[in-house]
């Protein structure tokens, strides 16, 4: 068992009530009066109870130091056989012969040597606290805390008959008085006491950090200083003879009221102004949570456009990068199976351009990449033939090898206010299905067009492949990894990567097709998107 609130603070209670016991030992073998009764002609502490508040002194250091063991139970029972035994003689008045076992007592008395029967029965409350609070059953704890305070009350109304010399408040014996010293012995040791465990009883209410404890401590400590103040006044004037009885007692009532309202008003004006404080912490913590908020949807709506552009560019790079690769192979095919030296020429040329038209969309998608700023995202204006052009000679190995009839006519609708990397992405990836799906009955023929419907640009591109059964797979034909042929290179990634671009630009994207006789692809584009923020 450990106890660590300010435990030097209490065991210095503790060392002051074992020197009160001390001093009226020596007060007793000295037969040095003034040192047993303090107040001269008043009642004496008796040697039994000085050796009791030695006794008491002792288990109270011993229990705040956390030294309790069955040694302190022992002197507890003997505190408590002690207090018992004492009261019991004067409840059923007969005589045990301790009151004057070491010391003769001649003080003029009905019991000489005989502490009160208030004294005996704290003595008792007090040795049964303090086994209670050793103890490790919680509620004997509880009930300790509550009998420390009985204590504390009792031995206040005694320290309150000396205060106002009314000896109604002392006397609370019909046999005999409760001294002085005796009275403060135990509302100190009772109150520090009590301390031990503060949390438990009416001290964890005037310990406590909470608001309610705050205005306990602030309140009742003002009631306590004016309730004496008054009472004080109003005795002076009672025993003066300046007003009546009657009037005094209404007097006191009046100014007691009086002082509580000025004393609750006081206490009100406190409470309220930490209620403001509260409230003022309480908007700062809203508004600062509401500023948190905003801040984790910003970064979370960046975080998620971020990471849309790395897929988009993931997406970009593996599926455009596809369609040059394989052209390269074609090219290459051809050039392994000899011809002139012109038509190698010819083909290393066209190697060349392939090359660079890879290197050219790396560079451009790498740009896609570093843009951060608004700045940077505006459309530009971009001519459908640079672009028709750029992936005509991208994929000139297929389109030689498969003898394909590649045209187009922009000239309805020749340039649009596009973001140019995601425009030459749709046209790659519509012209890289048309030559992968062809039909191999008949020579592949692809064409790309634009017209102007209703101020808005469209594009379609037409081819006579093998087409797609709408009625069947139509529903699934923009979803990613969906394929609907037998095709080595069949990724399922082109159509979704070219309909999220398109509705990414505020445009659409519809297709005919009829199994075995061709499809086409038609793009609206939106003039009057803003630019798409990645």
């Amino acid at each position: 068992m450990s106890y660590n609130y300010k435990s030097s603070s209490l065991t210095s209670v503790g060392v002051l009530v074992i020197a009160i016991g001390l001093i009226v030992i020596v007060g007793w073998v000295f037969n040095i009066n003034i040192l047993t009764t303090i107040i001269p002609g008043s009642v004496s502490m008796k040697l039994n109870t000085a050796i009791g508040f030695l006794l008491s002194g002792i288990l109270f250091i011993n229990l705040v130091k956390g030294k309790w063991g069955k040694g302190c139970q022992f002197l507890s029972f003997l505190l408590l056989l002690f207090g018992v035994a004492t009261f019991s003689q004067n409840l059923f008045n007969y005589n045990l012969g301790i009151d004057q076992i070491l010391i003769v007592d001649h003080e003029k008395t009905s019991y000489p040597g005989r502490p009160s029967p208030i004294t005996a029965f704290c003595f008792s409350l007090y040795a049964l606290a303090l086994l209670g609070i050793g103890s490790r059953v919680s509620y004997l704890k509880k009930i300790a805390q509550y009998g420390l305070h009985v204590i504390t009350l009792i031995s206040f109304l005694a320290l309150l008959g000396y205060l106002f010399a009314v000896p109604v408040f002392y006397r609370l014996s019909f046999l005999t008085n409760v001294a002085i010293n005796t009275a403060f012995a135990f509302f100190i040791l009772s109150i520090a006491t009590s301390f031990i465990q503060k949390e438990e009883g009416i001290t964890g209410i005037f310990t406590g950090d909470r608001i309610g404890s705050l205005m306990a401590r602030n309140l009742f400590s003002k009631n306590v200083i004016a309730v004496l103040l008054l009472t004080s006044l109003e005795l002076y004037i009672l025993r003066n003879k300046m007003i009546s009885e009657d009037f005094g007692i209404a007097l006191l009532g009046t100014s007691f009221i009086l002082v509580s309202l000025y004393l609750i008003a006081q206490t009100s004006q406190q409470l309220n102004h930490i209620d403001i404080k509260r409230i003022q912490a309480e908007n700062k913590i809203i508004e600062s949570n509401k500023n948190l908020e905003n801040i984790v949807v910003d970064r979370t709506i960046y975080l998620t456009n971020q990471n849309k552009q790395l897929e988009d560019f993931a997406h970009i790079v593996s599926h455009n990068l596809r369609g040059p690769v394989s052209n390269l192979n074609a090219l290459l095919n051809f050039y392994k199976e000899g011809g002139t030296p012109e038509e190698k020429e010819e083909l290393m040329e066209m190697f060349e351009k392939t090359v660079g038209n890879i290197g050219s969309t790396l560079n451009e998608l790498l740009e896609v990449v570093s843009i951060r700023h608004e700045s940077r995202k505006e459309k530009q204006k971009v001519l459908f033939q640079t672009v028709f052009t750029k992936i005509k000679e991208t994929f000139q190995g297929q389109v030689l090898e498969l003898k394909a009839e590649v045209t187009a006519d922009f000239s309805e609708a020749p340039e649009i206010e596009y973001f140019s990397t995601y425009l030459e992405s749709i046209m790659q990836n519509l012209l890289s299905n048309a030559l992968k799906y062809n039909s191999p009955d008949r020579k592949t023929v692809i064409h790309f067009a634009t017209t102007n419907k209703n101020g808005n640009v469209v594009l379609a591109v037409s081819d006579n492949g093998l087409g797609i059964d709408l009625s069947k797979n139509g529903s699934r034909l923009f979803g990613l990894h969906k394929t609907f042929h037998e095709h080595p290179e069949a990724k399922g990634i082109g159509l979704f990567l070219t309909k999220a671009q398109v509705e990414a630009m505020g445009g659409e994207i519809s297709v005919a097709s009829k199994v075995n006789e061709g499809t086409t692809f038609k793009i609206t584009f939106n003039l009057n998107h803003e630019a798409i923020k990645v």
